[in-house]
């Protein structure tokens, strides 16, 4: 299935598993000029809500990523299914779980019935640049650590 993709915003329809794959290509692209971090988190929160999707028998399902604030500095993650229920540690569910805790600013579920769906909000940091210039006095970087640091 093919991405509708906007500025700020990516949705993809997932009906069948090989479509987690192409959807973390998508995703990471999405999120160019994010740090390493940023784009770790999102894509494993990514992979969180889809397997949700499928280990509940929720196909198919719709996820969007969304850049929000007046900056983009914000990525909202939503996996909208009918029916879909949030991740439960009895389900066999808790590495998800915990991916959305850890990885999540905020998340959720909103809805119910054929209009449910799953979301997390995650901090969008920039990249570092990819060389940092150093200072150098006679050929040794100066001393960056606070006064009074041993």
């Amino acid at each position: 299935m093919t991405d509708f993709w906007m500025d700020n915003a990516l949705q993809r329809v997932l009906s069948q598993p090989t479509d987690i794959r192409a959807l973390r290509e998508s995703a990471a692209a999405f999120l160019t000029g994010c740090s390493v971090e940023t784009i770790t988190d999102a894509l494993l929160v990514v992979d969180a809500l889809a397997s949700t999707a499928y280990d509940q028998g929720r196909v198919p399902a719709t996820i969007r990523l969304l850049r929000e604030g007046s900056r983009s500095d914000w990525l909202r993650i939503s996996l909208a299914a009918p029916g879909i229920q949030l991740p439960d540690t009895g389900t066999g569910f808790g590495t998800g779980l915990h991916v959305l805790t850890t990885c999540a600013a905020l998340w959720g579920r909103s809805g119910d019935g054929d209009h449910a769906a799953l979301w997390a909000h995650l901090p969008l940091t920039a990249a570092a640049p990819a060389v940092l210039p150093v200072a150098f006095t006679h050929g040794v970087a100066p001393d960056h650590r606070p006064a009074g640091h041993p």
